[in-house]
């Protein structure tokens, strides 16, 4: 554990003030070395108070590891955890732990991402200190074929996760979450493997948490948690590890029991089916109505004045 760590578990661990003379004999750093770390904490967007004649005081809602751990009640998933203040992708080091032996469930979070992206190569904006962006490697035994099973899946865990802390969450396909008609998390999942079998799978999902205000150009059709309910105070520890949870609840389920219960989940959370919609593909562009969510994953859609149509990959609009 590095110094800064201790110094962070320290002042997590603490009731109220810790004395920078105390932190110093307890670190076995200089007291000018404990001020450098609480700064650089302070940068990493942790509020932390500094009193004269007191000493420091953590007011925590970070995502490391500590933290996570003190909500955390999973087997697998999120037990092997990676934080990072800063990052590219979340996604791009996952895939970089997993082909160096990352287990399966293990997690990389960070703070802030600044290529973060979502579906078909789109940006994703991840400042520091308002979000929970991470990725999972998952290492399940399916075939690739069946891996579309994984994006879905994970979207019904998220969906779970936020309504058990409140939320009136549900899933617009295939996997983006939705709190009253405004999106509050996006999923990008990327798979390695062959024709017969899969290596790995990496999910990366972002939420929105405490932010107030959004970028101009999504703020009428995204939201955060924050948004969604202001009179809640939001923990961003508790609510990942809420999601740990209800992410390997699914994910079980799908490796021992298959995808039906999982689609019927889906089905009973979803915000897509029986609405007018509008669709995009590489091709072409049309609306329709969105009639199910099939057994592979598709999306059938019935186009207005034509024949129904099996939506695979694309993007889906509400008109």
């Amino acid at each position: 554990m590095s110094k800064r760590d201790e110094i962070f578990a320290l002042l997590l661990q603490a009731d109220g003030f810790f004395s920078g003379q105390e932190l110093s004999a307890r670190v076995g750093i200089s007291r000018a070395g404990v001020w450098k770390h609480i700064k650089a904490l302070q940068a990493e967007g942790y509020t932390i108070e500094a009193v004269r004649n007191r000493g420091y005081r953590l007011q925590p809602n970070g995502v490391r590891q500590q933290e996570i751990e003190a909500y955390l009640q999973t087997e697998w998933l999120g037990r092997a955890y990676r934080y990072l203040p800063e990052v590219g992708s979340t996604n791009i080091e996952a895939k970089n732990w997993a082909d160096g032996g990352a287990p399966n469930g293990a997690v990389v979070m960070a703070d802030l991402q600044n290529q973060g992206r979502g579906r078909l190569g789109r940006a994703w904006s991840s400042p520091s200190g308002t979000g929970i962006w991470f990725s999972v490697v998952l290492r399940p035994r399916l075939e690739p074929s069946m891996a579309p099973q994984i994006s879905l899946t994970t979207a019904v865990g998220v969906c779970a996760g936020l309504q058990q802390l409140g939320y009136n969450a549900g899933i617009k396909w295939p996997n983006d979450i939705y709190i009253d008609g405004r999106k509050v998390c996006g999923m990008l999942t990327e798979m390695h493997g062959s024709m017969e079998s899969v290596e790995w799978v990496v999910v990366g999902i972002g939420i929105n948490c405490l932010n107030k205000e959004l970028p101009p150009e999504i703020k009428d059709v995204a939201t955060s948690l924050a948004i969604a309910r202001p009179d809640v105070p939001v923990v961003r520890a508790q609510v990942a590890a809420v999601i740990f949870q209800q992410l390997e609840k699914y994910y079980n389920l799908l490796y021992e029991q298959g995808f039906a219960e999982i689609r019927q989940q889906w089905l009973t959370n979803n915000i897509t089916l029986g609405k007018r919609v509008k669709i995009s593909t590489l091709n072409e562009t049309f609306y329709g109505q969105a009639l199910d969510m099939q057994e592979d994953g598709s999306l059938l859609v019935k186009k207005e004045g034509g024949d129904e149509f099996k939506l695979v990959t694309g993007d889906v609009f509400f008109a």
